[in-house]
This record gives C-alpha cells, sequence and structure tokens, in this order.
C-alpha cells in the first residue's frame, strides 16, 4: 500500500516536471531547467529514501520477553484446569473483584477462578484474598516489573493479552472478563458457548456495533501489513466477555501476534492515537472515530487476518445482555459500603439486575 502511495507521487513530481520544462517562458527556460532537473533529482532519491524504509521489517519487541512470559517453553508446573473463569485487578478496584469473585461462586460453583493481581498494595490483596479463600479461588500476584512501564498502562490494556497467554498455560479454556462483569446466565448456557469454542474456531466474542476502523488508528493496519478496506464492515469484538480455547490455532495465530504487538510501542501506540475524543457522528460510520482501541484493535485486526475476516467464526450472535451485565466500580463500592452497614438497598440487585 505505502508503495503504490509512493509510485503515484513519483508519477506526479516527473509530470510536474516536464509540464514545467514545456509551458515556462522561452528566455527562462535554460537557466531554471538546471534548477527544476536539480529539485527533481533531490525529490526522487528522498523518494527512493522512503520507498527502502517501507521495504524494511517493521519494529519488533526484543525476543527475550517471549521467553519471559513461557512462549518457548511453558513455566508452570501446577495442575492444569479444564475450564477456568480468568480476570484481574488493579489498585482501586478490590470492591468490584469481591463482588464478581460472589457472583461467580453463586452462579459457577464448580468451576475455577483465577484473579490476577496487577500491583495491589498489601492492604488490598489481604482484603481480596479473605473473600477468595476457597480452593475454587486463587489469586496470582503477575509480576510486570520486567517488562516495559507502560504495560499496566490503564488506557492501552497492553496486559491483557499477557494475562491471557499466562491463563491458557494453567487452563485448557478460560472466559477472561473484566471484573465489573456480573453474570446472569446458567452455568448450561455459558457451557454451551465453551463448548462452542472448543470445537470450533478457539475464540468467541461478542460484537459491538462499531466497525473495526471505527475504532483502530490507520496506522496499526499498516503494522499488520493489511488494508483497512477489509475491515470496514467487521464489527469489533470487544474484551469485556471472550472465550479462549488453547488451541495451536489460537496460540500461534491469535496470542503470539497479539503479545507481539503489546510489546511493541509501534504497533500498540502508533503516533497520533489516543483513547478519548471518539466522535461516532461521522459517516460513513465506519470512519476512524478519531480514538484507538490499542488491545482491543490489535486483537480485532489479528481475528481478521486469522479467520479470513469473517466475524461468524469468532463471534456469537446471542444477546450479551442476556449472559452478563456491567456493574460500575462506584455501584460495586457502594454495595459493599451498605453490607459492612447492614444497609438493604434495593436498588442494588446483585446479579440480577434488569
Amino acid at each position: 500500500m505505502r508503495t503504490k502511495h509512493f509510485l503515484l507521487i513519483l508519477f506526479t513530481v516527473v509530470s510536474t516536471t516536464i509540464l514545467l520544462i514545456l509551458l515556462g517562458p522561452a528566455g527562462q527556460q535554460n537557466d531554471s531547467i538546471k534548477s527544476i532537473v536539480s529539485q527533481t533529482h533531490e525529490r526522487l532519491r528522498n523518494l527512493q529514501n522512503n520507498l527502502r524504509d517501507a521495504s524494511e521489517p517493521h519494529p519488533e519487541m526484543d525476543p527475550k520477553y517471549l521467553a519471559l512470559l513461557g512462549f518457548s517453553q511453558s513455566l508452570y508446573n501446577g495442575t492444569r484446569y479444564n475450564f477456568s473463569v480468568v480476570t484481574y485487578t488493579l489498585p482501586g478496584e478490590v470492591a468490584s473483584t469481591i463482588l464478581f469473585a460472589q457472583n461467580i461462586a453463586l452462579k459457577l460453583p464448580t468451576e475455577q477462578l483465577l484473579i490476577y493481581d496487577l500491583g495491589l498494595a498489601e492492604a488490598e490483596l489481604h482484603t481480596l484474598q479473605a473473600f477468595c479463600n476457597s480452593s475454587r479461588c486463587t489469586v496470582i500476584t503477575y509480576d510486570v516489573s520486567a517488562l516495559p512501564s507502560y504495560i499496566t498502562d490503564e488506557n492501552m490494556h497492553a496486559f491483557r493479552p499477557i494475562i491471557i497467554h499466562d491463563a491458557l498455560i494453567r487452563a485448557k479454556t478460560i472466559l477472561f472478563t473484566e471484573n465489573l462483569v456480573r453474570l446472569r446466565a446458567s452455568a448450561k448456557e455459558l457451557s454451551e458457548f465453551r463448548i462452542k469454542t472448543e470445537n470450533g474456531s478457539g475464540v468467541t466474542g461478542w460484537a459491538t456495533r462499531q466497525a473495526v476502523t471505527s475504532r483502530t488508528h490507520p496506522k496499526m493496519f499498516d503494522y499488520f501489513d493489511t488494508d483497512a478496506d477489509n475491515y470496514l464492515f467487521v464489527r469489533m469484538v470487544a474484551l469485556d466477555f471472550v472465550f479462549f480455547s488453547s488451541t495451536p490455532l489460537v496460540n500461534d495465530m491469535v496470542m503470539l501476534p497479539w503479545v507481539r504487538c503489546m510489546l511493541t510501542p509501534e504497533c500498540l501506540h502508533p503516533i497520533g492515537a489516543q483513547s478519548g475524543g471518539c466522535k461516532y457522528n461521522k459517516k460513513p460510520q465506519y470512519r476512524y472515530s478519531g480514538c484507538h482501541g490499542y488491545d482491543t484493535s490489535a486483537f480485532n485486526i489479528i481475528l481478521g487476518l486469522t479467520y479470513g475476516f469473517d466475524e461468524d467464526k469468532y463471534s456469537a450472535h446471542n444477546d450479551s445482555s442476556t449472559l452478563f451485565y456491567l456493574e460500575t466500580l462506584e455501584q460495586a463500592t457502594k454495595i459493599l459500603e451498605n453490607r459492612r452497614k447492614n444497609i438493604s438497598d434495593t436498588s442494588e440487585h446483585p446479579y440480577t439486575e434488569e
């Protein structure tokens, strides 16, 4: 795509030069020809340099990170579960995570829950562990100090693919969710999606109404050597609630390039990308909205490339609201505080909010 642009510019420069030579005043032709030719040669040299740059390999992550994260060999020697629910918690999110753990214990009492601690203070960690005190609930303090500092940035969420990769080493299939998710669905209903994932593509998510192009900075498509036009009518899959199965296809074609992108700043955060300032009123609606999805954008580009831009292969059509709803951190904090004070508040609607 870049080469086409450069060739078009080259054609324009040469055509303009010839036109100026032919149409310029006769008395000035001899004086100006040398200057025009000199400028043309300079532009051609610049174009050649740009073409050379475009053909060079993309910036790559430091290969030491792949070994550190266990891509070359598994660093986990514990019991591997058949299925686990997976989430994470950041400092200040303990209230939401506690209610999440209680919700999972109620809805999926026989399943394992893995909660990744990403930097909790000691007091927060002890509070969470007090609620996650059964054999089916595990808090994993995940050390990201050896990774680039931006990994823990809450806007970019570069840590999510890394957590998902680690969880897929610990379990054959996982349901990854945000800690603000509250399940409505029964264990049987969720089991159907798990089986669909294991017997199908290895990934099952729920699509939003937004096109991938509306939430993805154009330069990220360039990094993956794909054309944004391929995604104009492909809907963005959110990362709030996604099933993953550990298969060779998922591990090699989804997780590996996804983690590589997260650890390569030029891929994750193209120049000019930002998380805010979304303008969804642009027409057509698949135009870039001005805000970038970072890890979610990379995830959706990779899904398109892996599954031939056919979202039916990795996206469920069921209404996600019948499976779960989202509870804000403020709501969760209020619910826990009311329980501590033994106050009944009918507006809480825990687990069954309509």
